[in-house]
């Protein structure tokens, strides 16, 4: 189960910040840039008290190892830069894929981050998992979604700097330095004291069709 520590460090995989106390950990090893195609999409509520952004890459790959019990998955990039998928179990057909298929892996990234309301209560780290499945007997074509949400405390701003710090429901404190103007946006409205959900979340969907080459 993921803990708000992590919750933390994909502050920075969410392109919001660069963390100075905890150290950014990726989930998941990317390839060279050249190798892989990324989009984002990012904005900010009408009344701003609420920004999203979100990151989509996708790589194109060759399987070199399957592994069913552990349900892993080592892929090779064009670039030979080697990713290893885990496919969680709501991921059905792991067997329709054979060591040399081609497949593209699409994983998401992103950060949602919503004022409360005065006087709402502080939520504990949860941790929710969706799946988008294939039909049964098709090739893989879904992933498993996972998204980690705690409640944080603002304990300082300081808008001319793009910082913050925040406190978890564990009492750890973390101070960032807010890139995207979306965020900088929103924290333009906020005030020591405040709280704010935070939802991390990624995904890796497999989808496996023929060689191109």
């Amino acid at each position: 189960m993921k803990s708000s520590m992590n919750l933390f460090s994909a502050l920075s995989l969410a392109l919001l910040a660069t963390a100075c106390t905890t150290d950014a950990k990726k989930s998941v090893d990317t390839a060279p840039s050249s190798a892989v195609k990324s989009a984002e999409i990012a904005k900010v509520s009408d009344t701003g008290d609420a920004a999203t952004a979100v990151q989509l890459s996708s790589i194109s790959a060759r399987v070199t190892a399957i592994d069913l019990a552990t349900r892993t998955v080592t892929l090779v990039g064009p670039e030979g830069k080697e990713l290893v998928v885990e496919a969680g179990e709501k991921v059905r057909n792991l067997d329709q894929v054979q060591v040399g298929d081609k497949v593209t892996v699409d994983y998401y990234e992103g950060l949602l981050a919503q004022i409360n309301a005065p006087g709402a209560p502080s939520n504990e780290v949860s941790m929710m998992d969706a799946a988008v499945r294939a039909a049964k007997g098709e090739r893989p074509g879904g992933g498993v979604a996972s998204s980690v949400t705690a409640t944080v405390t603002i304990m300082f701003i300081d808008n001319l700097r793009h910082v913050v710090q925040i406190k978890g429901p564990t009492g750890h404190t973390t101070v960032l330095q807010v890139k995207r103007p979306e965020f900088r946006e929103m924290l333009r409205n906020l005030k020591v004291g405040d709280t704010v959900n935070l939802t991390y979340f990624e995904a890796v969907a497999v989808s496996v069709r023929p060689a191109s080459n």
